[in-house]
């Protein structure tokens, strides 16, 4: 089986689900950060070192987005190969997972982010 999931079939999901926001750039980098948060926090990093790495970061200057998505995949890579994960047959999994959720889950959760001010 192919593992692959295009991009724009995740793009085009979205849209259908959450709205023209889906294609917000600050709103996929919340979203982005929310599931690189989760992963860390899955793989036992406490809150005191998220804390260091975001001050760490936000104490340089920007780097160039498209560099840091390479960066981010290549480090995901890395992470998924080290601890026996392929990363691309859990993002197929992940793919099929979401997309038997309901519109109005979604919608759900996407309310309950923004209603505390993590979404728009």
């Amino acid at each position: 089986m192919n593992n692959y999931v295009p991009p724009w079939e995740v793009v085009q999901w979205a849209e259908e689900m959450f709205g023209p926001v889906a294609r917000d750039k600050h709103e996929r980098a919340h979203r982005f950060l929310e599931e690189a948060i989760e992963l860390a926090h899955a793989a036992g990093v406490d809150l005191r070192t998220v804390d260091k790495i975001s001050q760490r970061v936000y104490s340089r200057p920007a780097g160039e987005i498209a560099k840091e998505i390479g960066q981010a995949r290549m480090t995901l890579n890395a992470f998924a190969w080290n601890i026996g994960v392929e990363p691309e047959a859990e993002e197929r999994r992940e793919w099929d997972r979401i997309r038997a959720i309901p519109k109005e889950e979604w919608q759900r959760r996407h309310a309950a982010k923004i209603k505390i001010g993590i979404a728009g």
